[in-house]
């Protein structure tokens, strides 16, 4: 998990969290969440504490100024980390269910958790002992929480296809809902601009841009459909695991489960994608994030190389030569790789989200015909056994 912003990076490998900020020169901050405790500091508090987790890094964000960093893990914990001037952990709370994902407000003083139950709670960064606050409730699971530009919406997409988008000042009142994905909302990406835009992309393997004050669809692109079709396993379509937008919002980045490379677009005047390039690579990408120059990171899941920046050079993205931020970056994924790669293989983000069909009425015809032919096999052994007494008898 590869997070960017204002000159820091955030990396999650397994329960490790790697902080490093890219103009210092003493090395990488580390941070193992495994040693951290498992059970809440006061007996009486609410959260239901479960002890059976991996602590495994879930969800992880940045504060819009990026002077704070916040994840949580299977372990039901959400860790808050200042990175200025230099990483250190300020806070362990507990969350009653697990999250599926995290965001901040746009002030950056709450951290907003959506978990598996549907309900988005905040949490203060900067009073770090008070209770969490109940934000809005969905039916569904939700996959997906994110705070617009201006401050005034929260976006939340969940298993049902739904995006929902509610205002910041009083969550129940739902100002849209922008509808239109066949499956599982898996990510959503507000873009800088202000035509209030934004980016979801889902199961079905679609990018879909939308007026979310409104809810109107603006633009669909179905990826399969972008370029010539990858067959992996099987499969053609993939879901939407991953988008990130270039701060001045020129540039998206997308990448799918299991597809091994990644989509690139132009947003020429904010209106709308175009499609630009699609870098094949070795084996599926783990994550990727724009940082403010408009450099792209790639987290490789090679071991190798595990992390790449790419730049725009003469209408193409190409990869650059590894300076000394990166270099330092990489080292420490080399050295806790194997915890990384366990925690991608046990990931499994989108198993078990997709909608199963049932044929009913195939169901039906089959058990109508079953009934059918056994009510037949009766008729017949009752006109069968009276002509076999009369042979009897003669």
């Amino acid at each position: 998990m590869l997070r960017v912003r204002a000159g820091r990076v955030g990396l999650c490998a397994g329960s490790v969290v790697l902080g490093h900020t890219q103009d210092q020169t003493g090395g990488c901050f580390l941070f193992d969440c495994s040693l951290l405790e498992k059970q809440p500091p006061n007996p009486g508090q609410d959260a239901a504490v479960d002890s059976s987790g991996s602590d495994r890094i879930l969800a992880a964000a940045f504060s819009p100024n990026g002077g704070f960093f916040a994840v949580t893990d299977d372990s039901k914990r959400l860790v808050v980390f200042r990175t200025q001037p230099s990483w250190e952990k300020v806070s362990v709370r507990w969350v009653s269910r697990r999250c599926t994902a995290l965001t901040f407000s746009a002030s950056g003083k709450r951290v907003l958790v959506a978990d598996k139950s549907g309900d988005v709670i905040s949490f203060s960064v900067t009073e770090p002992n008070t209770a969490g606050r109940l934000e809005l409730g969905h039916l569904s699971m939700l996959l997906d929480v994110v705070v617009s530009p201006d401050g005034r919406h929260i976006i939340t997409g969940d298993r049902d296809e739904k995006i929902r988008v509610s205002r910041v000042d009083a969550p129940h009142v739902i100002s849209s809902f922008c509808l239109g994905h066949e499956e599982f909302v898996s990510q959503l990406l507000p873009l800088p601009g202000n035509r209030k835009l934004l980016l979801s992309g889902s199961g079905d393997g679609s990018l879909r841009l939308w007026e979310y004050e409104t809810g109107r669809q603006v633009q669909r692109l179905d990826l399969s459909r972008v370029r010539e079709s990858v067959e992996v396993q099987g499969k053609t379509t993939y879901a939407v695991s991953k988008i990130s937008c270039s701060g001045c919002g020129e540039h998206v980045a997308v990448l799918c489960d299991g597809l091994p490379g990644m989509y690139l677009f132009r947003v020429p005047g904010g209106t709308s994608l175009l499609h630009a390039q699609y870098i094949a690579l070795s084996r599926a990408p783990w994550d990727l994030e724009f940082d403010e120059s408009a450099t792209l990171w790639l987290l490789t899941g090679v071991q190798e190389e595990p992390l790449i920046q790419y730049t725009l050079t003469e209408g193409l993205w190409q990869p650059v030569h590894v300076n000394d931020g990166l270099l330092a970056i990489s080292n420490v994924v080399k050295e806790n790789w194997k915890r990384a790669e366990d925690s991608v293989k046990a990931e499994n983000r989108f198993d078990g989200l997709y909608k199963v069909v049932f044929d009913n009425m195939a169901t039906y015809l089959r058990k109508k015909e079953d009934r059918l032919e056994k009510e037949k096999r009766k008729v017949t052994s009752k006109l069968v056994e009276p002509v076999s007494k009369v042979l009897k008898t003669n």
